[in-house]
Formats: C-alpha cells, sequence, structure tokens
C-alpha cells in the first residue's frame, strides 16, 4: 500500500474503529465508512486509531518503539542487539541469525503453499512483513504495529510489495473481522504487551479454522545483564509451560515449540 493504493482485498475484513460494523469501508482515495470515518490511504499505512483514544506506552520499550531513530536502526542494529543481551549468542546463532528466523516462521505458516491472508502482528519496520510477502506473492499480507514511526520506516521499505496493507491498530483490539486470517505472525513481541492474555484472545479470533499462529519471545534471561535489562524494559520473560497452557485455556490447540537460547518460537493452531 502506498501513495494511494490499497489491496482491495484487506477493505471486507476491516472493523470501523467507531461504529464498530464489520466490511463496511468502502475504497477510494480513501478507505471511507458510512459512518463517516474516513482513513487516509496517502501516508503509507492506514490509521485506524486517528479516530479514537490514543493508547499510552507503559513500559520502557513501548516509549522507545516510538522513536524515529529506533525504528530506522531497528532491523540492522537494535533487534540483533537486544536479542543477543536478552537471549545470549544460543539465539542468533541457532537459526543462523534472520534468515533461519524466517525460514522457521514461514515453514510453520505453511507460506510455501500460498496460504493468505496473513497477519504480522506488531510489524515493526517491516522485517518479516516483507519477507512473508515476498514468500507468498499472491496472499495478502497485513503488517499491524501501534507505532507510527515504525510504520513510517516499513512504508519506506515495503515499496514494490503489491501484496502488503500497513495498518496502525492495537494488539489488544484489532480491527478486524472474526476468521479474517489463515496465520499470524508475531515475532518478538508478546513479551511487550500490557495484557498479552488479551492479545492472544484477539489473535484466536481473527483466525480462521484451522489457522495458525507463530510467535517468538523470551523465556529465562541467561546472563545477568540479559535479566536487569528486561527488568528495566519492562519485559516479561514466559515459562513455555506456561504460555502453552494460556494458549490451551484460550482455544489453541497442537502447541510446538522450539528453544533458541533464552528464547523459543512457538505455534499453535485454532482447531
Amino acid at each position: 500500500m502506498y501513495g494511494a493504493t490499497v489491496d482491495p482485498h484487506v477493505v471486507p475484513i476491516l472493523v470501523c474503529p467507531s461504529c464498530q460494523r464489520a466490511g463496511s469501508f468502502t475504497l477510494g482515495r480513501t478507505v471511507r465508512c458510512p459512518c463517516g470515518v474516513a482513513v487516509d490511504a496517502t501516508a503509507g499505512y492506514l490509521d485506524l486509531l486517528a479516530t479514537g483514544t490514543e493508547p499510552t506506552a507503559t513500559s520502557s520499550e513501548q516509549r522507545l518503539m516510538e522513536s524515529p531513530v529506533v525504528a530506522r536502526l531497528y532491523e540492522r542494529v537494535w533487534r540483533p542487539t537486544f536479542v543477543r543481551v536478552l537471549a545470549g549468542r544460543g539465539a542468533g546463532a541457532s537459526v543462523g541469525g534472520f534468515a533461519g528466523e524466517l525460514f522457521i516462521h514461514k515453514g510453520a505458516l505453511a507460506l510455501d503453499h500460498g496460504a493468505g491472508p496473513v497477519l504480522d502482528l506488531s510489524c515493526g519496520p517491516g522485517l518479516f512483513t516483507r519477507a512473508l510477502a515476498a514468500a507468498a506473492p499472491g496472499a495478502l499480507v497485513v503488517g499491524l504495529d501501534i507505532s507510527r514511526a515504525m510504520l513510517e520506516v516499513a512504508a519506506q521499505r515495503a515499496r514494490g510489495y503489491a501484496n502488503v496493507v500497513l495498518v496502525r491498530a492495537d494488539a489488544h483490539k484489532l480491527p478486524f473481522t472474526d476468521g479474517s486470517f489463515a496465520g499470524v505472525n508475531n515475532a518478538g513481541a508478546l513479551h511487550a504487551y500490557d495484557d498479552a492474555e488479551q492479545a492472544l484472545r484477539e489473535v484466536h479470533r481473527v483466525l480462521r479454522p484451522g489457522g495458525v499462529l507463530v510467535g517468538s519471545t523470551f523465556a529465562q534471561a541467561p546472563t545477568l545483564v540479559g535479566r536487569v535489562t528486561a527488568r528495566l524494559a519492562g519485559i516479561r520473560r514466559y515459562d513455555p509451560g506456561e504460555l502453552r497452557a494460556q494458549l490451551a485455556r484460550l482455544g489453541f490447540a497442537e502447541y510446538e515449540e522450539l528453544r533458541l537460547g533464552g528464547a523459543f518460537v512457538f505455534r499453535a493452531r485454532r482447531p
């Protein structure tokens, strides 16, 4: 989605943030609802929070994600450094860096078979969004984040990916119809949500039956520096058994995980 061009496949699955009607938007130079809400499509992303209450960042990490400097440095500097500090050397080495991590996520989402649409939840500057769109050029890939700074960078870097739509919204209240997505990707964000269970509940809602959630997050930090950093940043470390039980309680099944140093990748399916 660049300039005034929006992939029309996203319009039927959007929910108006004002009247809460599903599939009510029509597409033109703006994405417009009959209730009067019009979302500008020229900024490189659809800001579905512009008509409502602005969420407040409550942790150090959330506030940093709003920084234009962090957004520009995120892919090459911030993310790999942060992962190494919190998860140890084993996290990057185990998967061969981002290429290996993407291999795991892409395979778990079954993108080789062209499944879609796919939601890249908390997409940041679009690292996974672009890679997933390239892996499944015939499928709609929606990158969603709450940070304007991140989405501005994502829009710049995703030029040429006609199957990408970027949306600004809150992970705790996803602006999509029930059963919209065949897969949800959530790379390295679950630990930063104010209410991770509510975000997972929303993921379950927007997944279609048989749809897959693939995510990654941090377990126990292996070093004192990592533990202190996580505490200062307000990052929750997950016990994999706890996450398995939480997902089962929310209705997910077929939980699998792969440990990568002090981090792990997990996969679960909505029956």
